[in-house]
């Protein structure tokens, strides 16, 4: 009875061990699968570690060449900039060499304007003061800066150029003229700016320009002329045939 006790016994510690083996190889086995996983992971992770080492350098080497190229052209923009400034420099000074140039010009011609307006206003008496007064306006407007230099220039060549056209013109109009402080009625012609012929309404009076002296000049007593005068006022307007006529001139 005891032997069969034993025996039992012996054969459920047979069994537990056979189990525990094989528990053991299973865990062996785990063990080793896991193991085996670990290390390829640890050598997929160290490809990885060297695969990123690389492209670093590679990106540390871009880096380094990409600052270079900056550094250059950082030194190349302050370079180019203190080329500018220079180049601003210089046409700054330029500029305000231009300006001070610029202002006595138009000092200048101011003073050329004014001059041309005294000189028309003493000259030949017909619109001599107008074309004085529009100078005059032109040169207040100058100084004042409403207008520039060229505008100026330009207006004042116009009253001048219009005073040439008059040496190349003729006319006749009615008016009257102010002679000794009386207004006399009559008819006038213009032959250039050469002279100027006045004849009164009633004939009596007749009058030629003395372009020199800038005066009227009456031809008085003398008939000859006085005739001479009235027919080239015939022949200006046109109620004669054209023919040649007389038409004073100053020595």
């Amino acid at each position: 009875m005891r032997l069969s006790i034993f025996l039992f016994f012996f054969a459920i510690s047979s069994l537990f061990a056979q189990e525990s083996v094989s528990e053991i190889r299973r865990n062996i086995k785990t063990v080793n699968a896991e193991t085996e996983r670990e290390n390829s992971l640890m050598q997929a992770e160290a490809k990885r570690h060297a695969a990123f080492v690389e492209s670093s350098k590679q990106k540390t080497a871009t880096l380094e060449t990409q600052e270079r190229e900056l550094i250059g052209q950082i030194d190349s923009l302050k370079a180019e900039i203190d080329k500018l400034k220079g180049a601003r420099q210089k046409a700054l000074g330029t500029a305000r060499y231009f300006e001070t140039r610029k202002t006595k010009y138009s000092d200048d011609l101011v003073n050329a304007i004014d001059s041309l307006a005294l000189f028309i206003e003493n000259g030949f008496l017909y619109k001599n003061s107008e074309a004085a007064e529009s100078l005059r306006e032109i040169s207040l407007q100058l100084k004042k800066s409403v207008i520039s230099p060229e505008a100026a220039f330009g207006r004042a060549w116009e009253v001048m150029l219009e005073r040439v056209r008059l040496g190349y013109t003729a006319e006749t109009w009615n008016g009257n003229l102010d002679l000794e402080g009386k207004a006399i009625a009559g008819k006038f012609f213009r032959y250039g700016m050469l002279t100027s012929v006045f004849i009164s309404q009633n004939g009596e009076t007749v009058l030629w320009l003395n372009s020199q002296s800038g005066k009227w000049e009456n031809v008085g007593e003398n008939f000859a002329l006085r005739t001479a005068l009235k027919e080239t006022m015939r022949v200006a307007e046109n109620k004669t045939a054209p023919k040649l006529s007389l038409i004073p001139i100053p020595n």
